[in-house]
């Protein structure tokens, strides 16, 4: 956990937004190639994420407000994403109300509606499914869309709150080697691994300045087959695609 927390660090509030491209690509990398999620006895690769980001020097208002550490899972109407740490100032302590003036300042694209504060996290939008043989063509193993990807791993908790029972069905990130995710890949990751591409559903009423940024991350296809033959909706890689350091600036 603490190298998760570690690596979730690196995007802060000072970071300046020419720079957020390549520190979201970093982690995405590290996320989709060096960690796995557990939920129960099974294991998940991310093979495509979205990163969401609000700060003084990033004013993104597609961004969901939280208070939240580094690390956390934040359930929310869009799916499930991994939390980056929260920095909320006094003035925004109460989050109800200042999801109700974020509200607000979407409909006016008020950008900066909240001076210092900075929030975020990670939406999951793609799994794949470790399955005993480990098979990156094998299509049953893509769990597709963050509903999909938040009812895969929050599906079921005890009423009771049985610890161990919790324990179990409450899914968890661990660090792998790549060998243990991407066997075809031992021998280390190519340059080309990782692919980027619009946010899907994001455009100018979420967020006039950033809805053009390449801030969803994937495993490039030929990389896992299994995604690039089913019939799943919505690939990142067609119309959603933006050459690495291409954006709207």
């Amino acid at each position: 956990m603490e190298e998760l927390v570690n690596l979730l660090a690196k995007i802060k509030p000072e970071t300046k937004e020419e720079e957020l491209d390549n520190v979201f690509k970093d982690v995405a990398t590290k996320l989709m190639s060096e960690f796995a999620i557990k939920k129960g006895d099974d294991y998940y690769q991310m093979v495509e994420i979205e990163f969401y980001w609000y700060s003084p020097n990033h004013r993104d208002l597609s961004v969901y407000p939280r208070k939240s550490e580094a690390g956390n899972w934040f359930l929310h109407p869009s799916g499930v994403d991994i939390t980056l740490k929260s920095n909320i100032v006094k003035d925004d302590e109460d989050i109800s109300k200042l999801r109700l003036r974020w509200e607000d300042a979407k409909k006016e694209q008020k950008e900066d509606y909240s001076k210092k504060s900075s929030y975020g996290g990670i939406l999951i939008r793609t799994l794949r499914k470790l399955t005993p043989n480990n098979d990156s063509d094998d299509m049953d193993s893509f769990i597709v869309g963050p509903w999909n990807c938040s009812d895969a791993l929050f599906d079921y908790l005890p009423c009771d709150g049985n610890a161990d029972a919790v324990k179990f069905m409450l899914p968890i990130i661990e660090k792998k080697n790549i060998d243990e995710i991407m066997p075809n890949l031992e021998d280390g990751l190519p340059n080309d691994y990782i692919g980027q591409a619009l946010r899907s559903g994001i455009d100018e009423k979420h967020t006039a300045k950033f809805y053009k940024e390449p801030y969803c991350f994937y495993v490039n296809k030929q990389y896992v087959r299994g995604w690039e033959k089913g019939t799943f909706p919505n690939k990142p890689w067609n119309s959603r695609k933006v050459d690495f350091n291409e954006s709207s600036k």
